[in-house]
């Protein structure tokens, strides 16, 4: 039993960061809650940072959960946008797409059981970033206005 009681009653957590923006994930990979900043680049900017406000803490959660932490590309975040749209009518934007692309690389990688109940928090709408949005999917159809008499 973990000193703190009640963390043994939580949830496995799993850290998703853009690969170009992994300064928790790093510092997990090390087995460190020493965070070393980077040079933030990912179209993610909503978590595009060089040095995460509370990244012990979110080292800490991940580590004392017996959790992970994972980086997705910025092509997987463009994926992931795409298919949250098309499959679950989810119009996010890349930040809150980085967790769907995290749980899509977790399952490829087989990290996570079949019989896992599995939460993914997905904030930020696509009108935060319509660029990005625009990148995931194309360019939209102009469909000209036509007046009936």
């Amino acid at each position: 039993m973990h000193a703190l009681g009640w963390i043994d009653r939580l949830p496995k957590l799993m850290g998703v960061q853009a690969a170009g923006s992994a300064a928790c994930y790093n510092a997990w990979r090390d087995h460190t809650e020493k965070i070393t900043p980077v040079s933030a680049n990912t179209l993610a900017d909503s978590i595009s940072v060089d040095l995460p406000r509370d990244g012990v803490r979110a080292v800490r959660a991940v580590s004392h959960t017996g959790g992970a932490y994972i980086t997705v590309t910025d092509d997987q975040i463009l994926d992931a946008m795409r298919v949250l749209a098309r499959q679950a009518a989810v119009f996010s934007e890349p930040a809150g797409a980085t967790a769907y692309a995290g749980l899509a690389q977790a399952i490829q990688q087989h990290w996570i059981e079949p019989d896992e109940t599995i939460v993914v928090l997905i904030t930020g709408n696509g009108l935060k970033d319509v660029r990005s949005a625009i990148k995931a999917a194309g360019q939209a159809h102009r469909i000209e206005q036509r007046w009936s008499t």
